[in-house]
């Protein structure tokens, strides 16, 4: 990351929280943790789907480090919703990190 400039996104950083169901299983609600200000890049991974060849978009985000910000969680923006499946970070400086996500569908 070499400008803080690019961090040109506000998205809304989420945790998942279970709270018991009333029936013995639980329930899995995200909260919200704090906001932050991200470069989003947009990328294309080979794989297959309906087992036909193509392209799964994924997103490399980089934030500035927060200490809470693990796999599992997720990033909102309005609607948009990108699940944090790897969290690196890329100098081991712990200024940034970036989040592989990948986009869910409501």
């Amino acid at each position: 990351m070499s400008a803080l400039g690019s961090l040109r996104h506000r998205l809304v950083h989420e945790t998942p929280v279970e709270t018991p169901d009333g029936l013995g299983g639980t329930t899995i609600a995200f909260i919200a943790v704090d906001a932050l200000w991200a470069a989003i890049e947009t990328r294309a991974v080979p794989g297959e789907i309906a087992d036909r060849p193509g392209a799964v978009l994924t997103h490399a985000v980089t934030v500035r480090a927060p200490a809470t910000l693990q796999p599992g969680d997720r990033l909102r923006s309005g609607a948009r919703r990108l699940l944090v499946e790897a969290v690196r970070d890329p100098d081991n400086r712990g200024r940034f990190l970036v989040c592989d996500c990948r986009e869910e569908t409501p």
